[in-house]
C-alpha cells in the first residue's frame, strides 16, 4: 500500500509565483495600453470631450482596464466604427495582438 502524505512545497514558493503572476499582469495590461488607442472610437463633434475617448484608458486594478470617458460603455457595446476602431476595441485588441503580448510577457 501506498501512504501518500502530500506534496510539499518550498517556503517561499507561494510569494515568488505571486510575484511573477503579477509582474506578468503588469506587462499585459501596459501592453494593452499602449495599443488601445488605436482601437479605441475616435469621439465625433457631438461628444463634449471630441477626441479624448481614445487617450482616456486607465488600469482601475490588475487585469481590469477601463475608459473613463462618460460615453464610453455605450461606444463600447455600439459603436459601428471605422478602420479598426469600434465596438468591443479591448476584445479586438486581445485577439489581433494576443501572440505580440505573450511574447513580451516571455521576454522579461
Amino acid at each position: 500500500m501506498i501512504d501518500f502524505k502530500g506534496v510539499e512545497f518550498a517556503p517561499d514558493f507561494t510569494v515568488k509565483h505571486r510575484r511573477n503572476i503579477a509582474e506578468a499582469q503588469d506587462i499585459v495590461d501596459s501592453e494593452c495600453l499602449k495599443l488601445l488607442p488605436d482601437y479605441t472610437p475616435i469621439a465625433m463633434k457631438r461628444f463634449k470631450n471630441r477626441g479624448k475617448m481614445s487617450r482616456s484608458h486607465k488600469r482601475q486594478s490588475p487585469g481590469v482596464i477601463i475608459n473613463t470617458e462618460p460615453l464610453a460603455r455605450r461606444e463600447y457595446y455600439t459603436n459601428k466604427g471605422f478602420s479598426g476602431r469600434g465596438k468591443f476595441w479591448l476584445d479586438r485588441l486581445k485577439a489581433d495582438h494576443r501572440d505580440d503580448i505573450l511574447r513580451s510577457v516571455k521576454k522579461r
